[in-house]
């Protein structure tokens, strides 16, 4: 996190990017639903910048999030980080669950 005098930045550094403006939120919301939170559509729908994003666009990256994490959970265990795969599958089936819910799929 990046305290400035205004507001609070996160930053995840291994993948930092600009992007749009939404796609934050959206790699966020798996994580807080693992954790017990809200279901990612209602922490997405309470940001001003997703609830404009372009539906088909999110799903997309919906989709591609689903994907990634899937295909990390599956990789052989990191040294030194005990947790990331079984964090990686968690986050996994909520993104999958999340793209079934907004497109439809089985």
């Amino acid at each position: 996190m990046l305290l400035t005098p205004d507001q609070v930045l996160v930053v995840d550094w291994p993948h930092a990017r600009v992007g749009a403006a939404w796609a934050d939120m959206v790699f966020f919301a798996p994580s807080v639903a693992m954790q017990g939170g809200p279901p990612p559509w209602d922490l997405v729908a309470r940001h001003p910048a997703a609830r404009a994003a372009d539906a088909n666009a999110m799903t997309a990256v919906i989709a591609a999030m689903a994907g990634f994490f899937t295909t990390e959970a599956l990789r052989p265990a990191s040294p030194g980080l005990p947790t990331l795969r079984a964090s990686q599958s968690a986050q996994g089936n909520v993104s999958r669950s999340w793209l079934a819910t907004r497109t439809g799929w089985a």
